[in-house]
């Protein structure tokens, strides 16, 4: 009997199947619901799997291609272990981030008194006022300690009279890759099916997605090539729905 030819790969399945049940959901509960949106925000990242003692050893002696599966262990025993949940907090606390800015770039005492040296100086503790790093640098070590990485976003806002205020929004984990290096870190991709998901709005994310969204499903998507070597500046490229972000964007991984 001769081979039937496959039509289809079980990836394009799964998108398929994905892009249906968003539809079903929109026709039959509407496009935003309380309970939707609670969900999303707990899928950020959250992926607990079940663990075994066979399981865990099983994916520790093959680490690099288990790590997905060690993080959701990892989650599971967190929530299961009461043990292991308060040796990830005892680490997770033990920083207390305390900071002391400290100029590296004025050397006499006329610098440090000059109308320049005030200015910078106003504006650096102007953004630690902004930006309650004790709070968000203590989210970033526990998720740090729960998955080896964490994928952020810098954020900032201006709320009427208030000023700018910045934080550091939670991505959603399985929808980012690491894919390159920069001097003060590592860039990353995004796959921007994420914004067919039911109930995804792409207003709450930054405005550079729809740069992003654009350059993956816009007319010149073909353009766009993708190359992790490329400055900063032009880290747009895409390749299939994968886009590649940018620090300039801000696009961080911890």
């Amino acid at each position: 009997m001769a081979e039937r030819e496959q039509l289809l790969m079980a990836s394009q399945v799964n998108e398929v199947l994905e892009f249906s049940q968003a539809l079903y959901a929109m026709d039959n509960y509407g496009y935003y619901n309380p309970w939707l949106q609670n969900t999303l925000l707990q899928n950020l990242n959250n992926s607990a799997k079940t663990a075994t003692f066979d399981a865990i050893k099983k994916a520790l002696a093959d680490y690099r291609n288990q790590a997905e599966n060690l993080q959701e262990y990892t989650e599971f025993m967190q929530k299961w272990s009461n043990l292991f949940n308060r040796t990830i907090s005892y680490y997770a606390n033990m920083l207390s981030f305390d900071m002391y800015p400290v100029c590296t770039n004025a050397y006499i005492e006329d610098e440090y008194k000059s109308k320049e040296y005030e200015e910078d100086k106003k504006r650096v503790h102007n953004f630690l006022d902004a930006f309650d790093y004790k709070a968000e640098f203590a989210k970033v070590v526990r998720e740090v300690l729960r998955h080896e990485v964490y994928y952020t976003w810098f954020r900032k806002t201006k709320w009427g009279n208030k000023g700018m205020k910045y934080a550091l929004q939670v991505m959603p984990q399985d929808r980012c890759m690491m894919t390159n290096y920069w001097e003060k870190g590592i860039l990353y991709s995004f796959d921007m099916n994420y914004f067919f998901e039911a109930g995804v709005d792409i207003d709450g994310f930054d405005p550079a997605f729809k740069k992003y969204f654009n350059n993956v499903f816009g007319e010149n998507s073909s353009q766009n090539v993708y190359n992790p070597t490329a400055p900063l500046n032009k880290q747009d490229g895409t390749f299939a729905t994968w886009t590649q972000t940018s620090p300039l964007d801000g696009a961080w991984v911890n």
